[in-house]
């Protein structure tokens, strides 16, 4: 430009009272969300989110939340790091795209050794709710999982079933809430006179009971003790209010933000994290 139009410019610049305004580039967090049409407030997925974007600004940081069917954009975006939340395993697997920065996975196991996890222990999850209601004289107690394969519901399976190897006359039944209805779940469950329920379904968990109460008459806790998963929406308003296992949603989302900052000053520094669950003790389990 020359030395004349720049003196214009300037010149136009003063006559309109215009200050220019120096912008940094936003570090920003790309968050890929799976599953939106199981979101409601005050459950896991939700809570996380909100954890997260707390954790992120807490160190100066934005999220951009990118649900998995447009996941290029985290390609076209210029993004410091990517959290993954609410993918299945065979989702994750497909995101074969991503920009080569800092990648979380949340309650997940990674398939590549470039990415990180942070995760609740959920082995501990499953030993930690059948183990209550063990202790409260239960022995026909069923597991409930949203799916019957994959890294998560396999860890709460083996927890469960490692208490039931401990405790004389235990008698499993698990079941699936993507394989079967809440309306058949619940079914299943009363007809093979289950006296405690792990309900550790994130998805249809809240249905399953439903059905159990306002369909087939059965009282909690007088029929049928229940450990749910923590809710907080629901979880302490439920009549009677429910006994839960409550996942450490802010540990989880401060260490996947914090892991990633470090890792964009030393990428050597690749982790996997785990937190432990604690049981929450209110009023859906009765000692028989």
């Amino acid at each position: 430009v020359s030395q004349r139009m720049r003196q214009r410019v300037f010149a136009a610049a003063r006559a309109v009272g215009y200050t220019p305004r120096l912008v940094s580039k936003p570090r920003v967090v790309a968050v890929i969300i799976g599953h939106l049409d199981h979101l409601s407030a005050g459950d896991y997925k939700t809570r996380l989110l909100l954890d997260l974007v707390r954790a992120a600004a807490g160190i100066g940081y934005l999220v951009e939340f990118i649900p998995l069917d447009s996941v290029d954009l985290a390609t076209k975006h210029l993004v410091d790091a990517v959290v993954e939340v609410g993918l299945t395993d065979a989702e994750i697997a497909q995101l074969d795209h991503l920009p080569p920065v800092p990648t979380i996975l949340i309650n997940k196991q990674t398939p590549r050794p470039a990415w990180s996890t942070v995760s609740s222990d959920q082995s501990y999850e499953g030993e930690l709710a059948t183990a209550h209601l063990a202790e409260h004289g239960h022995r026909r107690i069923a597991l409930l999982l949203d799916d019957s394969a994959g890294w998560g519901v396999e860890q709460r399976r083996k927890g469960y079933e490692r208490v039931g190897r401990r405790i004389k006359g235990f008698q499993p039944l698990v079941l699936c809430t993507a394989e079967m209805t809440p309306t058949e779940v619940a079914g299943r469950m009363m007809k093979a006179g289950c006296t405690a329920c792990v309900n550790l379904s994130d998805n249809f968990g809240l249905a399953v009971l439903d059905h159990c109460v306002h369909e087939l008459g059965v009282r909690v806790p007088e029929d049928l003790s229940v450990v749910s998963l923590e809710n907080r929406s629901v979880s302490c308003f439920w009549n009677p209010r429910l006994t839960t296992v409550e996942q450490p949603l802010q540990a989880l989302a401060k260490a996947a933000i914090q892991g990633a900052c470090d890792l964009l000053t030393d990428p050597a520094r690749r982790f996997d994290r785990k937190f432990r669950s604690r049981l929450i003790e209110r009023e859906s389990v009765a000692r028989r």
